[in-house]
């Protein structure tokens, strides 16, 4: 996927933190009562912490991409993460506990889902997961979001590994427009129904 001269991706930076707390707000909170209830703005803090731990972790891409005027106010974030062959629970998301704000019967069931399926899929081989995607509501419609999976695709290709993915219903054809297939859905409290995508290496 060929980047616009305004968007280009390159990888988060400690600087970076203050705007990546409040990257899911801007870019789900709009369009997702699900994702105001569950995360809110107010866990920005939160946010800022996790990412702080991925950024040197070596198992991690942070891939972000900037606004052409401001370099660390991240629009849009894909982290890409492997998992080898045998690693249970889902990385971070396992050992980092969210604050009291956030709704914590939702998140322990979007957790277990994500363990479930991502271990019923792709265990017995290492792989990268998509574990955290948005782009800001502003400027969505521009192909950010087309030009961070692309790279993430770009590079789970170089090491000849397959991608999973959660993703909400809404984002689940976009996903499949990259050679993602559907293995499985479920509905979580609240409504929302997530969907386990799995890009195979070689398969188009």
């Amino acid at each position: 996927m060929s980047e616009t001269p305004e968007f280009k991706v390159t990888l988060v930076t400690p600087e970076d933190l203050p705007s990546i707390g409040t990257l899911h707000a801007r870019a789900f909170h709009k369009k997702s009562d699900w994702h105001r209830k569950v995360f809110p703005l107010s866990i920005a803090p939160w946010w800022e912490s996790k990412y702080a731990l991925d950024i040197p972790d070596p198992t991690t891409r942070l891939l972000k991409i900037s606004s052409p005027d401001s370099p660390h106010t991240v629009t849009g974030l894909l982290s890409l993460r492997k998992y080898t062959a045998d690693e249970r629970g889902v990385g971070r998301w396992s050992s980092t506990p969210p604050p009291p704000e956030v709704d914590s019967d939702i998140y322990k069931a979007m957790i277990d889902a994500m363990i479930e399926y991502r271990e019923r899929y792709m265990f017995g081989k290492e792989h990268f997961c998509v574990d955290h995607f948005g782009v800001d509501s502003g400027v969505q419609g521009k192909g950010l979001g087309s030009i961070l999976l692309g790279r993430a695709c770009e590079i789970a290709d170089e090491e000849g590994l397959d991608v999973f993915v959660q993703a909400n219903e809404f984002a689940e054809s976009f996903y499949q427009k990259f050679g993602f297939k559907t293995e499985g859905t479920l509905v979580m409290p609240g409504g929302l129904t997530e969907c386990f995508l799995v890009k195979r290496f070689g398969r188009s």
